[in-house]
């Protein structure tokens, strides 16, 4: 009976030991992107507020003429996507051959998705891919399940499979 509870107890310290270090990880791969990002003057693959002010990286929408200033401090990073997935859709039949990519994130993201979302309700939000800014949706609804949609009509699926294998 003692053996056991000893190993219960072993495991449970190593769990907890495991999720601290997750947290600070995440903390510190926040903090050294951000840190590159100013340094280099790019951004790195990642989602990004949209700031009102000169204060951010200007950067232009893709296929358009839009342009927007982006705060150099991710909100998450490629190193939070956990799953991506190309998806099909003809969005009952107003578009036709259309294709998006799914981006599920890991706990951490997933936190930080749903504060970013809950903070930018009605504004815009930046996915950036390889210091190009890809997408600019509004927020239109907190989103809790730490996932997340580049679909945008504009890429063909050879485009959107490009950015997946950019983004693993």
């Amino acid at each position: 009976m003692t053996k056991y509870v000893y190993i219960a107890v072993i495991l449970l310290s190593l769990t907890q030991c495991t999720g601290q270090t997750n947290k600070v990880d995440n903390k510190k791969n926040i903090e050294d992107t951000y840190k590159k990002n100013i340094s280099d003057s790019t951004l790195a693959t990642g989602w990004y507020y949209i700031c009102d002010t000169a204060n951010g990286f200007k950067r232009e929408l893709d296929k358009t003429v839009e342009s927007y200033f982006i705060d150099p401090r991710p909100i998450v990073t490629k190193q939070n996507f956990i799953k991506l997935e190309i998806f099909d859709t003809d969005f009952k039949g107003q578009y036709k051959d259309y294709t998006g990519l799914k981006m599920m994130l890991d706990e951490d993201g997933t936190k930080e998705w749903s504060n970013a979302t809950e903070k930018a309700m009605y504004k815009k939000l930046a996915l950036i891919i390889d210091n190009k800014l890809i997408n600019a949706p509004e927020v239109n609804a907190q989103i809790t399940s730490g996932k997340t949609l580049l679909n945008r009509t504009e890429y063909s699926k050879q485009e959107i499979e490009a950015f997946k294998k950019k983004i693993e």
